[in-house]
């Protein structure tokens, strides 16, 4: 496919004008490397929206088979962190932990079992997730666990740079709002680490990394795919949480989709 955006042209006497590029594109290329046109890519096979519809598409015909999976991560996980948080206080108190480290600390434990998920085979419309399919992936708790620890320590970091916290000094009221930028930032560019550890076998600090690298072009499509499922979650929930039971089967299918569509863009090379 050749580049059909146009570029600027020396004529013989000096003089510069407009021609078409023509250059001939890598299959795997987001921007022509000569006129700097887009190629489509970011509009279409790595667009947020074209993802969300096309594996919405597939994953309504057979929503009801991951039923009985959704229940089991809700009420065993999700359910727990929840609860967690909202009496964190509370045990922290009896504990004599301080409110933050208790809430990173459970965090850090449960997180984890979140992610397994994670681990199971790509072609969800083969065979939809199992119960079962969890219990044998268990052996990736350990990895997982390292990425979340890398995230907190991270969230931690920019805890004590923006709020004083620990170094009890007053900082800038313009840092709060910053910190809350940094980490969406962050969370959106890093969201398909989990799925570089298990695919890929990389660590948590090279997936990260490359994570970080990959997103030099996609971070706004990456932010949108983010702010889709927690705005899908944020709906199922508020549905006595029934609408979880198709939102969370949803949300890892459609990150997983999302990362393979990175991934066949050579962008975490």
């Amino acid at each position: 496919m050749k580049c059909n955006g146009m570029r600027k042209e020396k004529t013989k006497n000096g003089r510069k004008i407009e021609v078409r590029c023509n250059t001939e594109l890598d299959k795997h290329a987001l921007f022509c490397k000569v006129c700097g046109q887009p190629t489509g890519a970011l509009s279409g096979s790595l667009s947020a929206k074209v993802n969300y519809q096309k594996i919405w598409e597939k994953f309504k015909l057979i929503k009801s088979q991951y039923y009985s999976f959704s229940i089991f991560i809700v009420l065993t996980f999700f359910l727990l962190i929840g609860l967690g948080i909202f009496f964190s206080k509370y045990l922290a108190e009896s504990f004599k932990i301080d409110h933050y480290l208790f809430v990173n600390l459970m965090l850090l434990i449960l997180v984890p079992f979140v992610l397994i998920p994670f681990g199971f085979k790509e072609n969800f419309t083969d065979e939809p997730f199992k119960i079962s399919m969890y219990f044998k992936k268990l052996k990736k708790y350990p990895k997982f666990f390292l990425l979340v620890l890398v995230n907190i320590l991270y969230f931690l970091l920019l805890k004590i740079f923006c709020t004083g916290y620990i170094l009890g000094i007053t900082v800038d009221p313009i840092l709060h709002p910053v910190r809350f930028i940094l980490v969406l930032y962050w969370i959106t560019i890093t969201f398909p680490a989990v799925l570089l550890i298990s695919r890929k076998k990389m660590n948590p600090i090279k997936a990260v990394i490359s994570c970080y690298r990959a997103s030099a072009e996609t971070r706004w499509q990456q932010f949108f795919v983010m702010f889709r499922l927690f705005l899908m979650n944020v709906i199922g929930a508020a549905f006595a949480g029934l609408g979880l039971l198709v939102t969370i089967p949803f949300s890892y299918i459609l990150i997983e989709k999302y990362y393979q569509s990175l991934d066949e863009f050579e962008l975490f090379e």
